[in-house]
């Protein structure tokens, strides 16, 4: 898979096209949230990649992005910057912005900041921001910080406890150890660049500007969100709809992402002006 040398970043990413090649069709970015990869979204690219080209960028120094050393320091200036080179690398306008937990609130912030480049949002297990009580505690699993967990353990290893804390492990033994590799794939020094911009800014005064046809994906067993916050961010996006999974977790998205990317192929289809029957 390629990667793109973009300004002063090298940006890994997957590019999946299954579209009949003599047909325009759309582009679709998947974007993941903190301590995860575009890796994670393997389950949905056959499901989206046969009436869209589907991209999934690994935020700098994540996944399989290259270690830009020790010194990394995210801002939300420069992540959305990354957006847009990837999309102006690729030759490619406008895409259908898929974005999950840290990825949804930067999908809220890149449509307020660029608009002319998002064509709709899916809002996976969608924040407004990092909260102390629902995420960072949790997230600690047992030590005074989410940084100190992090460091202690290493990353594949904090991955394996904290979704033990919050029931999403599968039983599987392969398959959670597969997971968490691909979170031990983020060095402890990027994680904790992220631990330190994603809980410093909210997106909640972004989404009243929100203008883009956006769907809401509410799993109901998230520990990072709750039903008040899924309601405020679906009345206050003026074209949003919602879709709920009542026993769903928060990153079942990629854990059990069948029935998740079938209902966004759904939307997407509809927002495109796809009129072909689905295959």
């Amino acid at each position: 898979m390629p990667l793109l040398h973009v300004g002063d970043a090298e940006l890994f990413f997957h590019d999946d096209d299954f579209a009949d090649p003599w047909e325009p069709h759309d582009a679709v970015m998947l974007q993941h949230g903190l301590g995860r990869s575009g890796k994670m979204w393997y389950g949905w690219v056959p499901h989206l990649s046969r009436d869209f080209r589907v991209l999934r960028m690994d935020l700098r120094g994540a996944g399989e992005s290259p270690d830009p050393g020790k010194d990394i320091a995210f801002t939300l200036e420069s992540v959305l910057a990354d957006f847009v080179r990837m999309l102006d690398a690729l030759n490619i306008e406008k895409v259908h912005y898929v974005g999950e937990s840290l990825g949804s609130m930067l999908g809220v912030a890149f449509a307020n900041a660029y608009p002319e480049r998002v064509k709709s949002l899916t809002l996976v297990a969608a924040i407004t921001r990092v909260r102390h009580d629902k995420t960072i505690t949790v997230n600690s699993v047992g030590y005074p910080s989410w940084p100190e967990a992090v460091e202690a353990l290493g990353m594949k290893e904090w991955w394996l406890r904290s979704r033990a804390a919050t029931h999403q492990l599968t039983g599987d033994a392969a398959k959670d150890n597969w997971f968490a590799e691909q979170c031990g794939r983020t060095p402890v020094h990027v994680a904790h660049a992220l631990l330190r911009f994603a809980p410093a800014f909210s997106v909640e005064s972004m989404l009243r500007n929100v203008a883009v046809p956006t769907l809401l994906l509410t799993p109901g067993g998230s520990t990072a969100s709750d039903p008040e916050e899924q309601d405020m961010i679906l009345k206050t996006i003026p074209d949003a709809r919602q879709i709920q999974y009542p026993d769903a977790w928060h990153i079942d998205c990629y854990l059990r992402p069948d029935q998740f990317a079938r209902d966004t192929l759904g939307f997407l289809r509809g927002v495109s002006g796809v009129t072909k029957p689905a295959r």
